[in-house]
């Protein structure tokens, strides 16, 4: 009896060692068929050594099987952590204080000026006006510079005249003092430029000026980058509010009245500061119409808008204030 369990073991030993030889085999014939391949000859043990090769995947696929499912586990997990970490960061840049942007290259003089969306900073706040204010310009923004100065423009039609005026201009936030600027006036061009069918009043413009405001971006260190306009209050919790006071004299028409006002910026702690002030103003009324957030620093151009009374009725004059966000800035 014990004899033949001993018979029995040796037997398998055999078959243990004859398999694991067959392996080796294998692989050998596997490495030599790769070898032919890749040296451009052909031979009649090459399909010998596919099936080979099929056969040894096979059996390592099936005796790592364990392992592989380890591994794919592992690496869903990873990936999985990593998406979340990326979800995280992307969730962050909604906030005013995230990390400052990554900078483009300013405009220089071989820099072609791109055409920026016009838009209406008052659309959201025609409510707030009557209906005999007929005059809304368009507002473009064409980028921010590092140190605070912000390149816009405004296409506004000229009321009781007739025409078009657009005025380019690069201003400081923070000091709001206007650094440069030039107009074109519809009423000034060719017979040449009014025939451009083809083309918007804007990008006539926009070729008359392309030079002048090349050079002047270049100078200002302006950078070319879109920038979303926004309504107050900021995820951050910023708020803006327009402070009037109403100086009309009783009996007085309102379109010979004035008012004094402030725009006036709240922090999520709940201290404030006046970022635009005037007095003696000839306006009906002033909104704050929203804002941009300089990408490559914290601060806020805020656009807020006059309603003066015009040649018919009223027409909206647009403003841009500076906020620096730093906390220090606030009282």
């Amino acid at each position: 009896m014990q004899r033949s369990k001993a018979n029995a073991n040796a037997l398998v030993s055999i078959a243990g060692m004859a398999m694991a030889l067959a392996l080796i085999a294998s692989a050998s014939l596997l490495q030599t068929g790769c070898s032919k391949k890749q040296g451009g000859t052909s031979s009649s043990n090459d399909g010998a050594a596919e099936k080979t090769e099929s056969s040894s995947t096979d059996l390592l696929e099936l005796a790592g099987s364990t392992n592989a499912g380890k591994a794919e586990s592992s690496y869903q997990s990873s990936t999985a952590n990593a998406l979340a970490e990326d979800a995280s960061e992307a969730e962050g840049t909604d906030s005013l204080d995230t990390d400052i942007a990554e900078a483009a290259e300013p405009v220089n003089a071989s820099s072609e000026i791109l055409p920026p969306q016009g838009f209406d900073p008052f659309a959201n706040h025609r409510s707030k006006v009557g209906s005999t204010c007929n005059t809304f310009p368009i507002f473009r923004i064409f980028g921010f510079s590092k140190d605070g100065k912000m390149a816009y423009s405004l296409e506004e039609e000229v009321d009781g005249r007739g025409g078009t005026i657009i005025q380019y201009m690069i201003q400081d936030l923070v000091t709001d003092k206007i650094l440069w600027t030039t107009k074109d006036d519809t009423e000034d061009w060719t017979g040449e430029q009014d025939s451009m069918a083809t083309l918007t009043t804007f990008q006539i413009s926009l070729n008359n000026k392309k030079s002048e405001l090349r050079s002047a971006m270049q100078k200002y260190g302006i950078i070319q980058a879109d920038s979303e306009f926004l309504q107050f209050p900021t995820k951050d919790g910023y708020s803006c509010t327009a402070n009037i006071q109403d100086k009309t004299k009783d009996g007085e028409d309102d379109w010979l009245g004035k008012i004094d006002y402030q725009i006036r910026v709240k922090n999520p702690a709940g201290k404030s500061k006046t970022v635009a002030s005037a007095k003696d103003v000839q306006a009906y009324q002033v909104v704050v119409c929203g804002y941009f957030k300089n990408p490559y620093e914290n601060r806020l151009a805020i656009i807020y808008g006059e309603e003066k009374y015009v040649f018919e009725g009223t027409g909206i004059s647009y403003h841009v204030a500076g906020c620096d966000l730093s906390e220090e800035s606030f009282n």
